[in-house]
């Protein structure tokens, strides 16, 4: 059987249930900057990345914000409605265009009903995506911003499928926490390493092996955690 999805909280399922998800599942274009849910609103409709990026932003009283966890192909949005708080407690805005599953909240209330091994699945991908805000925090106390860029990028190609991704040095340093002319820096460090190269708001990663040997350790546990809580099932 075909497999119709590259999300892998619903590859995770055997073919029957992947099959009901997807019948009320519909196919949407994300555009880049878009904002999906905000703070306080009741949230409508859970997104299964399959090439998009969305970013979990905290934003402060200030207008700061910074990004507390990503999402990706290996998980959804909705980690709060999943855990029974229809309210947004954070918002989500799209990191990367591309492609996605919406699942209306409806449908959603009636297949984790219905569908055991659906809940189970979105159970999963909480604790994972709750790893990956834990990685983040420690990350970044220990670990220097070359490394953390590095890290950072890889994500996004392991998500999105592509070398070349359209990212400011400002956007990069909101979604890293520090100063625009720290992401500049360290930008020019990976450069000058040949790991990556750049023009105009466009990123190219040009030695992916070098890059991940320039980012820290929190790359490989992230990516252990889903492919531990999440394993693909090959049984369709």
């Amino acid at each position: 059987m075909e497999v119709l999805t590259r999300n892998r909280v619903l590859t995770a399922l055997d073919g029957h249930d992947r099959t009901a998800i997807l019948a009320k599942c519909e196919r949407v274009e994300l555009t880049a900057r878009t904002r999906l849910d905000r703070v306080g609103e009741t949230t409508s409709a859970m997104h299964f990345p399959e090439t998009a990026v969305i970013s979990t932003i905290a934003t402060y009283s200030d207008g700061t914000s910074i990004e507390m966890a990503n999402i990706g192909r290996e998980a959804c949005t909705g980690i709060g409605l999943i855990l029974g708080h229809p309210r947004q407690l954070n918002s989500n805005e799209v990191q990367l265009a591309g492609m996605a599953l919406k699942l209306p909240v409806e449908a959603f209330a009636t297949l984790r009903t219905a569908r055991p091994a659906f809940e189970a699945a979105l159970f999963s991908t909480v604790r994972a995506v709750f790893y990956q805000v834990m990685v983040s925090g420690a990350c970044n106390g220990a670990h220097s911003t070359r490394q953390r860029l590095a890290r950072w990028l890889l994500t996004m190609q392991d998500r999105s499928d592509t070398v070349v991704m359209d990212l400011t040095h400002g956007f990069l340093a909101e979604m890293l926490g520090v100063r625009r002319a720290t992401v500049s820096e360290a930008m020019v460090t990976l450069k000058g390493e040949g790991l990556i190269a750049y023009d105009r708001g466009r990123i190219q990663i040009a030695d992916p092996a070098g890059l991940k040997a320039a980012s820290c350790e929190c790359y490989q546990l992230v990516r252990n955690a889903y492919a531990t809580l999440l394993p693909e099932n090959r049984k369709y």
